[in-house]
């Protein structure tokens, strides 16, 4: 499914960059609006390029070629622009059509899928402020990708787009999405799947005057995502996830927020149930981010890159204290429901060497069913087990004897070490690091108790 995900990535970009059009009119001059417009959404994987204009005293007729180079695949995409501008007066500056098409040179599995259809249609209505009112639209399609399989339900987005590219309001759907792979001769017949429904979003974003960033709110929804796996994985089942972010700059520092929920998940015997998230980022220095953003877009699929800016930056991103903060995650099984918080500080002096040791504060708090953390451990002891043993030839039953043995044995060690506390059927625990010292349930744990805690990890 290699090539196809290159495709959808390669169209994806096309979608989310075809914003030109929102561009094309810049002061009076509309032939100049389109260069200006190019050269603005011309950024890697993305190449816009006007190829012909043809202005009129009404009307104008303008053709560009967007080219999206992935590295391993090559796209390319030709718009014909229809632009009413008169005559005078109108309630709007100008009205912009612009439909795309599958170039004929574009991997023939695309030129198929789109053979009777435009890709993507976009109407833009510009305001005497400048600012457009959008409708972007692509079509349901279905299609064949290296014997992989995609059936498309379509897609719409209505927004509002400032001049200046520096606000964007709206919102956006998809209805589903079907991806199937061909089975290989390992897979025993069963072919991969993946049917995702009920994609929606919306948006309401900014560029602060002066700073390389976006900031505003950003909700989406997600009413079913299947997965079925090749032969010897478990199906999944996901129904109702619901993600909020919420952006904002506060003089120099950008704090941030998501809350999230699943309604359910299914995977074989286990369900989970109303599953939250609540977290925060906070005190990020604006300059920071700024240049992080700036750069980064330079180095795009460059790793070590990558880590050297954050390396270069980080005293910078140090000097306000950032906080990374779990409110709150819980989720509700047969058992009862778990929850658990984490939040990581830094208190240092940016100006001098971190030292991990004194310079960051740490808490996690835990309260949950005895059965359910017994489930998370053994998952990992599994997973360490199956990795030290790997090539050996292991009997199921025997396995999962061992590991129970192993967790209990971990578990009970933390109690006696008073890093878990039992109370009936259920385990909680509040661990706290600062300055050095590692508290557990409000006393500072003592040599035994660290050696406690390093023997039950897994």
């Amino acid at each position: 499914m290699k090539k196809l995900g290159i495709g959808i990535a390669a169209a994806v970009a096309v979608l989310v960059a075809g914003g030109a059009a929102t561009g094309y009119i810049v002061g009076n001059n509309i032939e100049a609006g389109f260069a200006t417009a190019a050269n603005e959404w011309s950024k890697p994987p993305l190449l816009v390029q006007v190829q012909d204009y043809q202005k009129g005293i009404f009307s104008s007729t303008a053709q560009t070629l967007w080219t999206v180079d992935t590295g391993e695949e090559k796209l390319q995409f030709t718009a014909q622009h229809a632009i009413s501008h008169g005559p005078l007066p109108i309630a709007h500056l100008a009205e912009i059509v612009s439909t795309f098409a599958i170039s004929p040179d574009a991997p023939p599995e695309w030129v198929v899928a789109f053979k009777d259809k435009a890709p993507l249609v976009w109407k833009s209505k510009v305001g005497w402020s400048k600012s457009t009112q959008n409708e972007v639209t692509s079509p349901a399609f279905n299609g064949e990708f290296g014997g992989d399989k995609l059936a498309f339900g379509g897609f719409k987005s209505d927004f509002e787009m400032s001049s200046d590219f520096s606000r964007i309001k709206g919102d956006a759907s998809m209805p589903s999405l079907l991806l199937q792979s061909t089975p290989g001769e390992e897979d025993e017949g069963q072919a991969s799947e993946m049917l995702m429904s009920g994609n929606t979003m919306r948006f309401d974003m900014h560029q602060p005057t002066g700073h390389e960033f976006m900031v505003g709110s950003i909700e989406w929804a997600l009413a079913s995502l299947k997965i079925t796996p090749k032969s010897g994985e478990d199906p999944a089942e996901l129904k109702d996830l619901k993600l909020v972010g919420d952006t904002k700059l506060a003089g120099e520092s950008v704090n941030s927020s998501i809350n999230g929920s699943v309604k359910s998940f299914v995977q074989k015997d286990h369900k989970i149930d109303d599953m939250v998230l609540d977290m925060t980022l906070n005190n990020l220095d604006a300059g920071w981010l700024n240049q992080f953003t700036k750069e980064s877009q330079k180095i795009q699929g460059d790793p070590q890159a990558m880590q050297m800016l954050l390396l270069q930056g980080m005293q910078q991103l140090l000097a306000r204290k950032p906080e990374l903060e779990f409110k709150r995650i819980s989720w509700r099984t047969a058992e009862g429901t778990a929850e658990m918080a984490a939040s990581l500080a830094y208190q240092g002096d940016a100006s001098k060497q971190i030292n991990p040791m004194m310079d960051l504060k740490a808490q996690l708090s835990l309260d949950m069913p005895k059965p359910v953390l017994q489930s998370l451990y053994a998952s990992k002891v599994r997973e360490t087990y199956l990795l030290e043993n790997e090539g050996s030839d292991i009997d199921e039953k025997q396995l999962a004897s061992t590991v129970q043995e192993d967790v209990n044995a971990r578990l009970s060690g933390l109690v006696q070490a008073g890093l878990l506390v039992e109370n009936g059927d259920r385990m909680s625990s509040k661990l706290q690091w600062e300055q050095g010292q590692l508290q557990a349930n409000g006393k500072p744990l003592d040599q035994n108790g660290m050696m406690g805690l390093l023997s039950a990890m897994p």
